[in-house]
């Protein structure tokens, strides 16, 4: 059983974990979902214990050994998971989220799990949730598209619709080392940043919302929470006259839209650049 789950990038997010309802979780913010992402297949067999590979390593992989635990807590078969991402993890793009949905969705759909897509979302989430490795990832790939997450949280809980931008290709560039999201994500100082210009920007962007306002409340919402980089600035300033871009949450990494032949020679010169597409569905079944 082969899968796949598109990777997703958040431009501006604010957090919303308060909740003690598991499900109500997450954060509210707006993204998009990006052709490349993380394949899966998944075997089942007789035995006990879950082995995963991670581009043909094996590998702890804590959030999608969790995220299967959830799905079936007496779990009385071996499973074997084997998952290959298609951009690095750690840079903003979504891999975490994306190779376990995408190996949830399989296991889901072998064991006849009712509703496969709703419990590899739900068994993502709450996984991402657990270890903050992520916040709405998973809720924005199970549809694809530009997405706004309008209430925290999975369905029926939490609440989005998807975005009529008109864009098709994207480029990203690394511009180093991964940055740790769970660090993020658990440094009082810098969630509270993170909310007070998360809102504030959301609702700058919510009252105009097109892909000009979308990228530029994104690059605001990343100097004003004091996530933006020197590396960053530069890459953004560069860009200039060819298209425009921001940070991708929670990375070292940009995205920018324009000119993508232009960017491409430009930001090659700052990092390593991919060139890639919005994905218009989200996770699926081969």
């Amino acid at each position: 059983m082969k899968t796949f789950c598109p990777g997703h990038i958040t431009g501006l997010f604010s957090i919303e974990d308060s909740s003690p309802i598991k499900e109500k979780k997450g954060s509210v913010g707006i993204g998009f979902c990006i052709q490349l992402g993380a394949t899966a297949e998944v075997n089942v067999s007789d035995g006990e214990g879950i082995t995963i590979f991670l581009n043909e390593i094996e590998a702890e992989a804590p959030v999608t050994r969790r995220a299967i635990e959830i799905m079936v807590p007496d779990l009385d078969k071996a499973v074997e998971v084997k998952i290959e991402h298609e951009v690095p993890t750690g840079q903003g793009f979504g891999m975490s989220a994306a190779g376990t949905f995408a190996a949830c969705l399989a296991f889901a759909i072998m064991l006849e799990i009712p509703d496969p897509k709703h419990a590899a979302l739900r068994a993502t989430h709450l996984s991402e949730i657990k270890h903050r490795t992520g916040l709405g990832d998973a809720v924005a790939q199970s549809v694809g598209g530009f997405v706004h997450r309008i209430e925290p949280g999975i369905p029926p809980h939490g609440e989005f619709r998807r975005i009529d931008f008109q864009a098709e290709e994207v480029l990203l560039c690394i511009l180093g080392d991964p940055i740790k999201t769970s660090e993020i994500l658990a440094a009082r100082e810098k969630r509270s940043l993170i909310q007070e210009s998360g809102h504030a920007r959301l609702y700058d962007c919510e009252n105009s919302l097109d892909l000009a306002s979308f990228i530029s409340s994104s690059w605001a919402f990343a100097t004003d929470a004091g996530l933006a980089t020197d590396a960053m600035k530069k890459a953004i300033d560069s860009i200039k006259g060819s298209g425009h871009g921001s940070m991708a949450m929670l990375g070292n990494s940009i995205f920018a839209f324009g000119d993508v032949d232009a960017l491409e020679n430009i930001l090659k010169d700052h990092g390593q650049v991919f060139r890639t597409n919005i994905c218009q569905n989200g996770a699926i079944c081969f």
